[in-house]
C-alpha cells in the first residue's frame, strides 16, 4: 500500500472512517480566514420582525475583524450578488476583498457587503473551487467560514469541492443560516469533509454571534485509522416518484429510490438524489450507518389554483389545482405564483408538512352585479368574476374588490375571508 500525506489521509477519513482528533489550532495570527457570504436572491427573505436575510448578513459583519487577531489576514468572498437570477449565472461569485491584515480590511468588508444586492443563484461548489486561489502563497493556517442561507442550486457537488479542498491542507466551517434539513445536511457534509465545524443560525437575529463562534472555531486534524470497508445505506421516508441515485465522485447512477424501494445499500461516499427537475446534493453515506432523506410537504387549503417554483432559481416544482391540495417537495424555499401575485419565499422542510391559507374573496349567488374583479393597489387584475366563478383565492396582500361602481378595500391576511352580499 503507498503512504498517503497528512493532506490526503484528512480528505479520506471523512467518507470512510473512523477518526482520531489531536491537538487544536485555534484563533491565532497565522491565521488566513476567508470569509464566502451568501448573497442570493434568497437573501431577501424576510425574518418574522421584518428584517431582510441580508440585511442581518450585513449588521453580523459590522466588527468582524475584531472577532480575530489584528495581525491575522482576513479577506471576503461573495456569491449571488452580480447577476439578476433570470442570468441563471452559475459562475456568480467574486473576491469582493482580497486579503490583507484583518485591523485594515474590516471596514472594507463592511462596505463590500453593505453594497451588494442579493438576486441570484448560489453556486457554492464553484465558490469553494474558486476559494482555493484566493489565499497568498505564503499562507500558513488556511481557513474559510462559509455562511449560506440555502443548499446549491448549480452544477458541482459541494461536499465533493470540499475534500478536494481537504487534499490542500485547506479548513471550512459552515453556517446555516435559516436553513431547511437539506441544506443544512450540504453544509454539515462541507465542513466534516474538512475537519471543520457546522454552526447553526436557525431563528435568524443570532447571525452575529453564530459568525464569531465559526471565526474562532478550531481545526480539527484527523488521523484514519486502517480501512473495514463497510458499506451503508441511504433511505428515504416518501418516494411517491422515481428518484435516480448517482455517486458524484463518479458520476454514475447507482440505483433508484421509489415506492418499491426505499433504502439502498450503497458504498460509502457522496451521493446526490434527483428530485423533480433538480438533485438533493451533498448526501453523505458513511460506513455502517444509514443516511436518511427526508421530503416535506406543502398543502394549500381551500384548494388555489397556483404554481410552486423555487424562490431562487424560478425552476416549477409543481402545481395546485382542483384535485391537488399538496406537493411532495425536496426541502427548500418556494414561491407560490397565483397568476400576477405570489406568495414569496415559503420555507418547506424534510419531515414535516406546511400548510399555507390563502385568502378567499366571495359574491354572495344573490348578489347582482355586471362587472367584478380584485385588483392589488397599483391597478393590476389580479381575479375576474363571472357567471360561474363567484370565488378568488389569493395569496396574502393588500387588494381592493372592484364591484361596478363599489370599491372595498380588502388588506388580506392569511386565512382571511371576504364575502359581499346585498343588503
Amino acid at each position: 500500500m503507498r503512504n498517503l500525506t497528512p493532506a490526503a489521509l484528512i480528505c479520506v477519513s471523512v467518507a470512510l472512517l473512523p477518526s482520531v482528533t489531536f491537538g487544536q489550532s485555534c484563533n491565532t495570527a497565522d491565521r488566513s480566514i476567508l470569509l464566502i457570504m451568501d448573497a442570493s436572491g434568497s437573501m431577501n427573505a424576510r425574518l418574522p420582525n421584518g428584517e431582510t436575510r441580508i440585511a442581518v448578513a450585513q449588521r453580523a459583519v459590522k466588527g468582524v475583524a475584531s472577532f480575530i487577531p489584528a495581525e491575522a489576514q482576513l479577506s471576503l468572498r461573495l456569491y449571488g450578488s452580480q447577476s439578476p437570477r433570470e442570468d441563471k449565472n452559475c459562475e456568480d461569485t467574486n473576491i469582493a476583498v482580497p486579503f490583507a491584515a484583518a485591523s485594515a480590511n474590516g471596514g472594507p468588508i463592511e462596505a463590500a457587503v453593505d453594497g451588494a444586492t442579493a438576486q441570484g443563484y448560489t453556486p457554492i461548489a464553484f465558490s469553494l473551487g474558486q476559494a482555493a486561489g484566493d489565499f497568498p502563497a505564503d499562507a500558513k493556517e488556511r481557513t474559510i467560514v462559509l455562511v449560506s442561507d440555502g443548499k446549491e442550486t448549480c452544477k458541482g457537488d459541494p461536499a465533493v469541492a470540499a475534500k478536494a479542498l481537504a487534499g490542500m491542507g485547506i479548513t471550512v466551517h459552515t453556517v446555516g443560516f435559516i436553513v431547511d434539513t437539506a441544506a443544512r445536511m450540504q453544509l454539515q457534509a462541507i465542513a466534516r469533509a474538512t475537519g471543520g465545524s457546522y454552526f447553526d443560525a436557525p431563528v435568524g437575529p443570532e447571525l452575529p454571534e453564530t459568525l464569531a463562534s465559526a471565526l474562532n472555531a478550531c481545526k480539527q486534524t484527523v488521523v484514519v485509522l486502517p480501512p473495514k470497508p463497510k458499506p451503508g445505506k441511504l433511505r428515504t421516508t416518501s418516494a411517491i416518484f422515481s428518484h435516480k441515485v448517482i455517486n458524484v465522485e463518479t458520476g454514475k447512477e447507482v440505483g433508484t429510490l421509489d415506492r418499491v424501494t426505499a433504502e439502498l445499500e450503497l458504498p460509502a461516499g457522496i451521493y446526490e438524489v434527483e428530485f423533480g427537475p433538480a438533485s438533493w446534493k451533498g448526501i453523505e453515506v458513511r460506513p455502517g450507518e444509514t443516511t436518511t432523506i427526508e421530503p416535506g410537504v406543502l398543502r394549500v387549503t381551500p384548494n388555489a389554483s397556483a404554481r410552486v417554483v423555487d424562490s431562487e432559481t424560478g425552476v416549477e416544482f409543481g402545481r395546485f389545482d382542483a384535485v391537488t391540495p399538496a406537493l411532495t417537495l425536496m426541502p427548500g424555499v418556494y414561491d407560490l405564483h397565483f397568476g400576477k401575485v405570489e406568495w414569496r419565499y415559503v420555507k418547506v422542510d424534510g419531515g414535516a408538512t406546511t400548510t399555507l391559507r390563502p385568502a378567499r374573496i366571495t359574491l354572495a349567488r344573490d348578489l347582482e352585479w355586471e362587472k367584478a374583479r380584485v385588483v392589488t393597489q397599483d391597478g393590476t387584475v389580479v381575479a375576474r368574476f363571472d357567471a360561474v366563478t363567484h370565488e378568488a383565492v389569493l395569496p396574502p396582500g393588500d387588494y381592493i374588490v372592484e364591484v361596478d361602481d363599489n370599491k372595498v378595500p380588502f388588506p388580506a391576511a392569511e386565512g382571511d375571508v371576504l364575502e359581499l352580499k346585498p343588503q
